[in-house]
């Protein structure tokens, strides 16, 4: 579980960079199969206020887990997982701490991790968090064609 939230929290912080934006809280999710009512039920969340806001990977994924071990409990097959970021500003907006530090080095580490990803091909660089031997995937084999957004998705038609 904590390999799939630390991964959802370090795409997050690549499109916050990616946009310029900054995030003041992190609500990390998880639940069980609804649709199997003979199993338990159990859907956990917690929110985490980002303070100092950021686009920090490696402090979103420290609140996604913080998050998680808030809700977690034991004993449940849980299905499904994920992160949502609130109120989105500028970074050149954000409002700044009395007693905020240095950000600089972190910035160059984010925007190499942001580099090497995409130079080499999406988690060439990760964390130890997301686990190296990925045992889990997405289910998408009923997913919909995404013809709107995928040219190679249009039907050809011949006649």
């Amino acid at each position: 579980m904590m390999g799939a939230l630390s991964q959802y929290a370090l795409r997050a912080g690549e499109k916050l960079r990616s946009h310029g934006l900054v995030a003041a809280r992190l609500t990390a999710f998880f639940h069980t199969n609804k649709h199997k009512p003979d199993r338990p039920q159990y859907g956990g969340s917690r929110m985490v206020t980002l303070h100092p806001m950021t686009n920090d990977s490696l402090e979103l994924v420290a609140a996604a887990r913080r998050g998680a071990e808030k809700a977690w409990r034991d004993g449940y097959a849980y299905t499904k997982a994920g992160i949502m970021l609130d109120d989105l500003l500028p970074e050149d907006e954000r409002p700044r701490t009395l007693f905020e530090e240095d950000t600089a080095k972190r910035d160059r580490l984010m925007g190499a991790l942001d580099a090497i990803n995409g130079k080499f091909g999406t988690w060439t660089a990760m964390t130890a968090t997301q686990g190296f031997k990925r045992e889990w995937k997405m289910r998408s084999e009923m997913r919909s064609p995404a013809w709107t957004t995928d040219i190679a998705q249009v039907p050809t038609v011949r006649a």
